[in-house]
């Protein structure tokens, strides 16, 4: 299980799926070879691996079946930070040696059973509702605070809702959401990342420095300041 850790002035990148994802490997490559960490969530994972990154972790906390794929392949090198209410196959053939359970959501019940399982050190994860917004609280309880966010756009460019396929979001609807001058399109999901990633900011206050990289929609709320407005039709 997840346990605090003191706090350390390495650097760390979370790696998440949003298209501008594919803008910034000169800069991943260039931060992973001065020693920064390497933290992707969900399909982040395999797009690192396919560009030569080897994560130092991977984090996943959807329950659905389907996410046992983000595990996959498994390599010598990275640990695995599950969700405990993920599927069983997403621990599947995962190391136990460097596979770590963190809660999140959990029931009175559930609370119960993860307490028993963890000596009675239990420590809930906050966040809002995506792996994301989850990955950030985790990575400060594990030590890190200085964290550079890549892929972490919360909106669409282009037709593409990833920096690489994933058919689960295709059909998904899109709001236009007017910020800055601006007109980006979002599913209803990234609206709320949005708005739930201004809410973390206030709630984590000083304990972490948040770099977002590229020019999605909440790298733009971060450098104005600027209120979400959904556009009217």
């Amino acid at each position: 299980h997840v346990r605090p850790h003191d706090k350390q002035d390495r650097e760390v990148m979370l790696l998440c799926g949003g298209p501008s994802l594919a803008d910034s490997i000169d800069e991943i490559r260039k931060l992973r070879a001065e020693g920064a960490g390497l933290v992707t969530v969900n399909g982040a994972y395999g797009w690192a691996l396919e560009h030569g990154l080897e994560p130092s972790a991977q984090s996943v906390l959807d329950a659905r079946a389907f996410n046992s794929r983000f595990t996959t392949p498994v390599t010598s090198y990275t640990k695995y930070l599950i969700a405990s209410q993920a599927h069983p196959s997403t621990l599947d053939g995962l190391p136990r040696e460097r596979t770590y359970l963190w809660h999140s959501g959990l029931s009175t019940e559930n609370e119960a059973l993860a307490r028993k399982a963890s000596d009675g050190l239990y420590f809930p994860i906050p966040g809002g509702s995506t792996v994301a917004l989850r990955a950030l609280p985790l990575l400060r309880l594990l030590g890190f605070w200085r964290i550079h966010l890549f892929g972490f756009d919360s909106c669409v460019r282009d037709a593409s809702h990833h920096a690489y396929d994933q058919a689960e979001n295709d059909a998904e609807p899109l709001v236009p959401v007017a910020l800055a001058g601006r007109v980006f399109q979002c599913t209803p999901w990234q609206v709320s990342q949005a708005t739930e990633f201004r809410d973390l900011v206030a709630f984590l206050g000083d304990e972490m420095e948040c770099a977002v990289h590229g020019d999605g929609l909440i790298a733009t709320l971060i450098k104005t300041g600027a209120e979400l407005k959904l556009q009217e039709a």
